[in-house]
């Protein structure tokens, strides 16, 4: 049945093709028919943008999954098995970024409240750094690695299959089943950055919605405003470290969509309202979070946009063509919580985003954007996605000015009006000569990285 299912549909997108003089709306049909071809034919369904996104409801305390309230998390912890949501048939996960370094008082560890109490059983609660080993080729522990898409290394881009893989065998995550609860506990609201791409990282691997959750706030934060919302504890439960018990191959579903390529972004750019990329709706609004305290690196300011070497810059400085200033401080509120759903809205009209355009999120490394996808994604259920190499890639990709590292006409060079506003080079002593690493000028795709994934699913 699947087959005859598969060969209909080549059929009809042939047909699609053969009669391809009905404009954009006949296109778009037919990448939707071939990405339900592709499902078909691997046994993997292939999600668009607006399939990933799930709305919050209006009172954060109703969540279930996605954004949660202290109070959600302590009714789970105090009775999983009699609290556990529909369709949750394993355990509560608790992952921790980091320990929680403060306590009630401001300053030091307020003992015995370092972790979340779990029972050892079906609560479980677990501690790591989110980001070890982002910036390395073998990704560390973290959700974050560097990695090569073709034209050059990434800085810190989403980790591997056999890397989140190495994750879930580590804490005894079953991805089908477990509700994984994801805790910031930094009293920083940048904190809340790091611990998010967990959640995106997870979602992109094929989590459902239902099994990912973000407390909102932080750990230090809200002993001081919440008190004993749940039982605490000094230690962790132990890790179970298992072997290949579990992997993201077992989620057969493609949400590789949430990563849009160079070559992807720069096609949407420069078509924002005619977009033709399958899993994308027809307009794209580009949310760009890097702005807080100043617009320096939105306006283009010089030396604005470091390397990852001390003193060393990008090649120009500026913003994506259409790009609009997105703060992701503008978020959260002073306890470093999601404002109301209400405002967070009101916060993104204002900035001209229309519903049923899919955003792009992009910062310096999209980690602030990890704040503002959420807020798409996750509460207001709007489509989107992550430009994950982010302006230090795309402020890199140089093909003229003082430190060009591409040839003039190459399909990657960003410098260009096209693509670019405020362009703005820093002058050649202050640029990074070795970003980015790796550099391939004869590249012919920059999407080497989504298809290494799509492949360790198949």
């Amino acid at each position: 049945m699947k087959t005859n299912l598969f060969y209909k549909l080549i059929a009809l997108i042939t047909a699609g093709f053969i009669g391809a003089c009905g404009g954009a709306k006949k296109n778009k049909d037919i990448e939707n028919l071939l990405l339900a071809a592709l499902a078909l034919s691997s046994g993997i369904k292939v999600n668009t943008a607006a399939e990933l996104a799930k709305e919050s409801n209006e009172n954060y305390n109703l969540n279930e999954y996605g954004l949660i309230t202290p109070s959600t998390l302590g009714k789970w912890v105090n009775n999983w098995s009699g609290s556990k949501p529909s369709g949750i048939n394993g355990k509560l996960v608790i992952l921790q970024n980091g320990v929680n370094p403060r306590g009630t008082g401001g300053t030091g560890t307020q003992a015995g409240k370092e972790y979340i109490g779990g029972n050892g059983n079906d609560v479980v609660v677990y501690s790591f750094n989110f980001a070890s080993g982002a910036n390395a080729l073998d990704g560390g522990d973290g959700f974050s690695q560097k990695r090569n898409n073709g034209l050059a290394d990434t800085i810190s881009i989403i980790a591997d299959g056999a890397h989140i893989d190495k994750i879930l065998n580590q804490y005894g995550i079953d991805p089908a089943n477990d509700l994984v609860v994801l805790i910031s506990t930094a009293d920083a609201a940048n904190h809340v950055q790091g611990t998010l791409r967990a959640f995106y990282s997870f979602r992109y691997w094929g989590f459902d919605h239902k099994n990912l959750a973000f407390l909102n706030g932080t750990l230090p934060r809200l002993i001081d405003t919440d008190g004993n919302f749940v039982p605490f504890s000094s230690t962790t439960n132990t890790p179970p470290g298992y072997n290949n018990r579990y992997s993201v191959k077992s989620l057969r579903v493609d949400n590789t969509i949430l990563m849009l390529p160079l070559e992807d972004v720069i096609k949407a750019v420069k078509a924002p309202n005619n977009v033709t990329i399958p899993g994308l709706t027809s307009s794209i609004f580009v949310s760009d979070a890097r702005s807080s305290a100043s617009a320096a690196e939105y306006n283009g300011t010089i030396k604005s946009t470091q390397s990852e070497t001390a003193g060393k810059y990008v090649g120009f400085e500026g913003r994506i063509k259409g790009a609009k200033d997105v703060p992701w401080t503008g978020l959260l509120d002073t306890e470093h919580r999601f404002k109301s759903k209400a405002d967070l809205k009101a916060y993104f009209d204002t900035r001209g985003y229309q519903v049923g355009q899919t955003a792009i999120q992009l910062c310096r490394t999209n980690n602030r954007s990890q704040v503002t996808g959420f807020s798409y994604i996750a509460i207001l259920g709007y489509p989107s996605t992550y430009y994950d190499g982010s302006w230090i890639e795309w402020g890199s990709l140089t093909g003229g000015g003082p430190a060009p590292k591409l040839p003039p006409d190459s399909p990657f060079r960003t410098d260009i009006p096209e693509l670019s506003e405020v362009i703005t080079y820093n002058v050649a002593g202050d640029v990074d000569t070795s970003l980015p690493t790796n550099l391939n000028i004869s590249a012919t795709t920059t999407r080497k990285i989504i298809e290494e994934d799509k492949a360790y699913k198949r």
